[in-house]
């Protein structure tokens, strides 16, 4: 029998409580600590350890040993054994698809679990084909569905302080315990690197844009807000403080006529016209309206259309018309107006202090060709 305690190696406390957690699963009656011990080859005091890192996802029950001497006898309750769950071959295949979106998790304990359960679906999809069979039952369309992001994120894995802060956001949302975080309001890196100390509930997570956020209720503001985790430069869940979750909360309803993951107090109308060439696209998207209805778009002269909808904060609209350059006009709030002519007339500062661009058609009428003044 090899050495007791800690390998050589990259072995994570991830891997160590998962091994505890299956075998006091595949152990319904339950087990002793020296048992648990020597099947995992550590200590009683490490086996204690693990314990109570397995008690912040479980609940694990103790009583004493028939026999007295093994001491106490742990187990996890029947309520909280896994349960077989029947799924179809396409039923699988949805749920191996929809794990693209969690890449940008990848180096949380999240996705580690993540991972661990689709190995399970895998090897179900994976089996040979029957003998006489035509076609191979898996068709890897799991790997034929890519999710795929505008402005992909630095790995968590290359930053491991900010994937374990996001390691106890999701786990205090899971569990309901209360947080301290210190949370910086620009983003990590800007010149004014100060950091705010905030208690926080976290009610949900929300992954938005390439970026991860947490609804949360802040003790500080009384109020519900929406922060971002890569912001946050610290993150500790309190393992005696729980919140209860409000009974009429619902994350759906939060964001409910909102434009983006920014809340306003104010419901504010907003009217933008865009040019025929984007038209399409504006006729196929849903934007939020008045009382939580749907937008309206009305058809213009030309092919253009207007669209009017009502939105709680106009900070990402701003945004949003920007990158449609001259093929949108905002036609009120003026202040939303006057934001992007500002944005507009900074930007071409910044490119007047270059020198100045000329393009000259060349003979094909689909290149251009670029001369500099």
């Amino acid at each position: 029998m090899g050495k007791v305690g800690r390998p050589a190696g990259a072995y994570t406390q991830y891997r160590r409580l998962s091994q505890l957690r299956e075998m006091l699963e595949s152990h319904p009656k339950g087990l002793s600590l020296p048992e648990i011990a020597a099947r995992l080859r550590v200590t009683d005091r490490s086996v204690r350890r693990y314990l109570r890192e397995l008690e912040r996802e479980v609940d694990v029950e103790r009583s004493s040993h028939p026999d007295g001497p093994f001491g106490v006898v742990v187990k996890i309750p029947s309520r909280d054994l896994p349960r077989r769950v029947k799924l179809h071959r396409t039923q699988i295949y949805g749920l191996l698809m929809a794990r693209r979106v969690f890449q940008m998790l990848d180096g949380t304990v999240f996705e580690s679990a993540l991972h661990e359960a689709v190995d399970q679906l895998l090897s179900h999809v994976q089996r040979p084909p029957r003998r006489g069979a035509s076609l191979d039952p898996d068709t890897r369309l799991h790997e034929r569905f890519l999710y795929l992001p505008s402005t992909p994120m630095r790995p968590l894995s290359e930053t491991p302080d900010v994937a374990e802060v996001v390691d106890t956001i999701i786990d205090a949302c899971a569990q309901l315990r209360v947080c301290e975080i210190r949370y910086k309001k620009a983003p990590r890196g800007a010149a004014k690197d100060v950091a705010e100390a905030l208690t926080i509930h976290p009610y949900a997570v929300v992954l938005y844009k390439d970026a991860i956020y947490c609804v949360a209720f802040v003790e500080e503001r009384s109020a519900v807000r929406t922060l971002r985790v890569d912001r946050m430069v610290d993150a500790e869940a309190s393992t005696s403080k729980h919140f209860t979750l409000p009974d009429d909360f619902s994350v759906d309803a939060h964001f409910e006529g909102q434009f983006g993951v920014h809340a306003g107090e104010t419901p504010t109308k907003v009217v933008i016209e865009f040019h025929e060439s984007v038209a399409e696209y504006v006729r196929s998207r849903r934007f939020p309206g008045e009382g939580g209805g749907s937008a309206t778009v009305e058809e213009l002269a030309g092919g253009r259309v207007r669209l009017t909808m009502v939105v709680g904060a106009t900070t990402e609209v701003r945004s949003w018309v920007l990158s449609f350059g001259d093929k949108a006009r905002v036609i009120e709030p003026a202040q939303l107006a006057e934001g992007v002519i500002g944005e507009l007339r900074g930007a071409l500062a910044a490119y007047a202090e270059t020198a100045p661009l000329t393009v000259e058609p060349a003979a094909t009428p689909r290149k251009a060709s670029v001369k500099r003044k």
